[in-house]
């Protein structure tokens, strides 16, 4: 139960001319806190590519998790129009030329730079942190959202839970109160779950694993009805 690519949705308007072609890639600058903070008070996207649980321990609030992996183009491309700038906190030994030229691939090329020192930086020098709790089987809140794409829900999901894809999170009718949010490992539930905490939403946590981590840990079969 690993990541999907939401390929099957259409893509941004910008494929259709293709990536700009560059000789060689462009390096990411390296920010220090205080011109990256004023980036941030002047609307630029912070996407934390870190992994999901290293998000969840603590990440610049407003910031978007989207971990560096083969699927981050495409929901970058979904969920950020190319228009926007964009700054990235990353993990030291995370690679920057993927990240760049997977931005480059779907037509975000307004790449201002990363923080410099990582998260470790930015709490050196005093500024606050977020964190959303990452939640075992005992922990599930009552009510659980799996934004996994429709097909991935109906081979099997979790008994109760509601199916709203990552893409549509916010504009879904999800109910009050006490929120977790699940997929098929963990990434695309941190994705939604900043989505939603940035847009207002409190009491949000992530379940790490999947349907298959349920099942193991349960020993109850999962729901096929869609």
């Amino acid at each position: 139960g690993g990541d999907r690519d939401p390929g099957e949705f259409a893509g941004p308007e910008v494929n259709r001319h293709g990536p700009r072609r560059y000789e060689r890639l462009p390096t990411l600058q390296r920010l220090d806190g205080d011109p990256f903070e004023r980036e941030m008070a002047d609307g630029t996207v912070v996407v934390d590519a870190r992994s999901f649980t290293a998000f969840g321990a603590g990440h610049i609030p407003g910031s978007l998790s989207n971990t560096l992996r083969s699927a981050f183009a495409s929901w970058l491309g979904w969920l950020v129009p190319p228009d926007r700038k964009l700054l990235f906190v990353l993990e030291p030994d995370q690679d920057r030329a993927e990240l760049v030229r997977q931005c480059l691939d779907v037509g975000h090329e307004h790449l201002l730079g990363e923080l410099d020192g990582g998260i470790d930086a930015w709490t050196a020098s005093g500024r606050q942190l977020e964190t959303t709790s990452v939640v075992d089987v005992d922990h599930l809140a009552p009510t659980v959202l799996d934004v996994r794409q429709a097909n991935e829900y109906t081979t099997g999901h979790l008994p109760g839970t509601r199916n709203v894809e990552l893409a549509s999170t916010l504009t879904a009718e999800i109910p009050a109160g006490p929120l977790t949010v699940m997929c098929g490992h963990g990434e695309r539930a941190m994705t939604a779950a900043s989505l939603l905490v940035s847009s207002g939403r409190e009491d949000v946590s992530v379940f790490d694993g999947g349907p298959d981590t349920w099942t193991t840990a349960t020993g109850r079969p999962l729901d096929t009805a869609s």
